[in-house]
């Protein structure tokens, strides 16, 4: 049995959909995961392919994890239909990781490529409750960076003026974001902003109460 999950997982992750559903019928598990924490979901929703997230759905793919959250890793590679699919399905906006406390807002704004889609599942994250103001746990080690890079305690809005657009850091203010907030080293978004070098009108953008404008 072991080798028809294999196959399976093969299968799905080419994208051969006629061949996991084939293997399934014959009893392999739509849900195995290999050593190295792969399944046939995770790879369906990472690749942004609604086709195979709705074939192993109905074969009973498992969309609800604790440890391999489905919108986390979708938003974290800019996937705005895995995004969109998930959120349809019930999955939780709101989730966090119980170790890290990152939520799908802090996958998402991690990574400085497809920030068009990045915008978009922000602005659809936001739309479904996903908490703006969610702070990290410092110290912990986190998976959206790579090796040796550990958390500081920093919301959504933090990493947005680090890595963000224009767009992204308006969306997070108006929808609640607070500017002043400090993480684990007391410093806010605007102070984040100012060591990766950020422009101007991104500075002026994060300004708050007792801050001197930026000209």
């Amino acid at each position: 049995m072991e080798n028809l999950d294999e196959k399976m997982l093969a299968a799905a992750s080419n994208g051969d959909l006629t061949i996991v559903e084939e293997l399934v019928l014959k009893g392999a598990n739509i849900n195995y995961t290999d050593a190295w924490g792969n399944f046939a979901a995770f790879s369906a929703a990472w690749d942004g392919n609604t086709k195979a997230l709705d074939l192993f759905y109905n074969l009973g793919a498992k969309i609800s994890f604790e440890s391999a959250n489905l919108l986390c890793n979708a938003a974290y590679n800019g996937k705005v239909d895995s995004v969109k699919w998930l959120l349809d399905k019930g999955e939780n906006a709101n989730f966090s990781f119980t170790d890290t406390g990152e939520n799908a807002l802090h996958y998402t704004i991690s990574k400085t490529s497809e920030m068009g889609e990045r915008a978009e599942i922000v602005k659809i994250l936001i739309a479904a409750g996903t908490d703006v103001n969610k702070k990290t746990t410092a110290g912990k080690p986190t998976l959206c960076f790579m090796r040796d890079a550990y958390l500081k305690g920093e919301s959504p809005l933090h990493r947005a003026a680090a890595f963000g657009n224009v767009p992204i850091i308006k969306m997070l203010l108006e929808a609640g974001a607070d500017p002043s907030m400090k993480d684990s080293n007391g410093d806010t978004p605007i102070s984040w902003g100012s060591w990766y070098l950020r422009e101007a009108d991104v500075l002026r953008m994060l300004i708050y109460k007792g801050v001197a404008g930026i000209h």
